[in-house]
């Protein structure tokens, strides 16, 4: 799904910057720490990059050996060609050109409660992890998603207001253990790492 202007400019602007860095991006890396998890020198995707600004993030903090990073909208694919990715293109979450178990990470800013179908988005996600792969995810709890759609004219579908149970079911049922779990600056928002089940 498309972010409206208002989300646009929500999306790409300092502020933004500075939670994916200090707190979104520290989450994840507490979390990889805490399960003994090095993604130094490998294969990353950068899921939905927007702007690139998650892109250049990932490659200062992880060196991967491969970095890739896509986004669905032509304006946030031409925003990130400034930084630092080894392929990025513009594509579709539900129908991603990669290979099958490909990438040993791969991170997404916030991006699965924009998918209508999202529990395909995810199974796409899963796809190109190989067994041992990691996802890190950092997602809206379904109220505060509502909210933001509401309230805040978010670009947010309905059916992309799921409850954290039901994340966490589906990611079981396509085979990812739940490593950990963090708050993010409040609780309606939490980061997730999941690993492929062997």
């Amino acid at each position: 799904m498309r972010l409206n202007r208002w989300e646009m400019l929500c999306m790409n602007n300092p502020p933004r910057k500075f939670l994916m860095r200090f707190v979104e991006l520290v989450r994840f890396q507490t979390l990889l720490a805490e399960s003994g998890i090095d993604l130094s020198g490998k294969r990353i995707l950068d899921v939905a990059c927007g702007s690139g600004y998650s892109t250049r993030l990932l490659k200062q903090a992880y060196q991967p050996s491969y970095l890739a990073a896509f986004d669905l909208m032509e304006e946030q694919v031409a925003l990130a060609k400034k930084d630092p990715a080894d392929l990025l293109f513009q594509g579709d979450l539900l129908n991603l050109a990669l290979e099958d178990a490909s990438f040993d990470a791969a991170f997404g800013f916030g991006i699965l409660h924009h998918v209508l179908d999202w529990r395909s988005a995810a199974a796409e996600i899963v796809r190109i992890l190989p067994p041992g792969g990691v996802l890190l995810l950092e997602e809206p709890h379904g109220p505060a998603g509502q909210f933001f759609r509401k309230w805040v004219r978010f670009a947010i579908p309905r059916e992309g207001a799921f409850s954290f149970e039901e994340l966490k079911k589906e990611m079981d049922r396509l085979g990812m253990e739940l490593l950990g779990q963090k708050t993010i600056w409040f609780a309606p928002f939490q980061a997730f790492l999941w690993q492929k089940r062997f």
